[in-house]
C-alpha cells in the first residue's frame, strides 16, 4: 500500500485505519501529519531533521537516516535531501515533490507483490546508486582522452584540467564512502527491525556502494598516473630545450673564444696580413655548417 500526505492520507482520521504495511510518500509540508500516523511523536530533535548530511540514527522504535543526493553533473546545483523514516510497519519517505514524483514510478514499476517497508527502502536505496553508473563511466571516458592528449609531444597546459577532475572527484568518494558507512550502520539492526532475508538486501546495497567507492578510488589512482605521464611528458619537453640550447652554445662556445681573443688589445702577427681577416670569416662559417651537419645527423635538435 503505497500512500500520499497530499492525497489519500489527508482523508484518515487515524492511523489505526491506516492498513499496514504502508509506504508513506510525502512532502516537508505534510512532515507532522506523516510522522503523527506512524506514530512518531514531534519533538525538538525531529522539527529541525537532520537533513543537511548523511547519517544514519536507531532511535526509540524507529530507524531514521537522512541523505543528500548531488548532482554529479552539475555540481552547482543543489543536493536533493531525502528523509527515512523506518519502523515494521511503516516506511516513512520525506523529499520535496519532485523526488516524490519520480520515486512513485520507480516503486510502481519494480513492485507487483505485497509492499514491505524494508523491500521498499532497499529498492530506493539501489535506485540512488544505480544513477551515478553513467556519471563514473563518463568520467573515465574523460580522463582516457586526457591521457591521449597529455602524452602528446609538446603537450598544452592541462594542469587546470587536472584540478577540475580532482575536484569532481573528491565528493563522489565522500558521497559513496559515507552510504557505505550508513549501510553498514543499518546492518547492525539495532531495533531488530529487518528480518535476516531483509538484511541481506541491504547487505547487497552495501556492497554495491563499496563497488562504487572502489571505482571511484580507481578513478582517482588513473587520474593520478595521467598527471604523473604529463609530469613527464613535461620534462622530456624540457630536456629537450635543454638539449638544443646546450648544441648551440657548443657551437657558438668556440665562435665566443675567437671574438673574445680577437677583442683583446693585443698586437698580434696575423693583424699585419690582409687574408687573415677573411680565413677567420671562412673557417668559423666552415665550423658552424660541419656543426650543425653533425647535430642534425645525430638529432640533435629534435625537438
Amino acid at each position: 500500500m503505497i500512500v500520499y500526505t497530499n492525497k489519500e492520507l489527508l482523508d484518515i482520521k487515524s492511523h489505526d485505519l491506516l492498513e499496514r504495511p504502508a509506504v508513506i510518500l510525502s512532502n516537508l509540508e505534510n512532515q507532522e501529519l506523516a510522522l503523527k500516523f506512524m506514530g512518531i511523536e514531534i519533538g525538538a530533535n525531529i522539527q529541525d531533521f537532520e537533513s543537511k548530511h548523511i547519517c544514519f540514527e536507531s532511535r526509540n522504535q524507529y530507524d531514521y537516516i537522512s541523505i543528500l543526493i548531488p548532482s554529479f553533473f552539475n555540481l552547482n546545483m543543489e543536493a536533493d535531501s531525502v528523509e527515512f523514516f523506518i519502523n515494521k510497519d511503516y516506511l516513512l519517505v520525506l523529499s520535496e515533490g519532485k523526488m516524490i514524483d519520480k520515486w512513485e514510478k520507480t516503486i510502481m514499476s519494480k513492485i507487483d507483490e505485497e509492499i514491505l517497508p524494508a523491500q521498499v527502502l532497499s529498492l530506493l536505496f539501489n535506485h540512488i546508486l544505480s544513477q551515478d553508473h553513467d556519471y563514473l563511466d563518463n568520467l573515465e571516458d574523460e580522463i582516457e582522452h586526457l591521457e591521449e592528449k597529455v602524452t602528446q609531444k609538446k603537450p598544452k597546459n592541462y594542469t587546470a584540467t587536472i584540478i577540475h577532475i580532482r575536484k569532481r572527484i573528491l565528493p563522489m568518494k565522500r558521497y559513496f564512502e559515507s552510504i557505505y558507512d550508513l549501510l553498514e550502520e543499518m546492518e547492525e539492526n539495532q531495533n531488530n527491525i529487518f528480518t535476516k532475508d531483509q538484511l541481506k538486501l541491504f547487505h547487497s546495497n552495501k556492497n554495491k556502494a563499496n563497488r562504487l567507492f572502489n571505482n571511484v578510488l580507481s578513478l582517482r589512482d588513473y587520474l593520478t598516473q595521467v598527471r604523473e605521464a604529463y609530469q613527464n611528458q613535461l620534462d622530456i619537453s624540457l630536456n629537450d630545450t635543454m638539449s638544443f640550447f646546450t648544441v648551440i652554445t657548443s657551437i657558438f662556445l668556440p665562435l665566443t673564444l675567437i671574438a673574445g681573443w680577437y677583442g683583446m688589445n693585443l698586437r698580434m702577427p696575423e693583424f699585419a696580413r690582409e687574408i687573415a681577416y677573411p680565413v677567420v670569416i671562412a673557417v668559423s662559417l666552415a665550423y658552424v655548417v660541419v656543426s650543425l651537419t653533425y647535430c642534425k645527423k645525430k638529432d640533435g635538435f629534435n625537438l
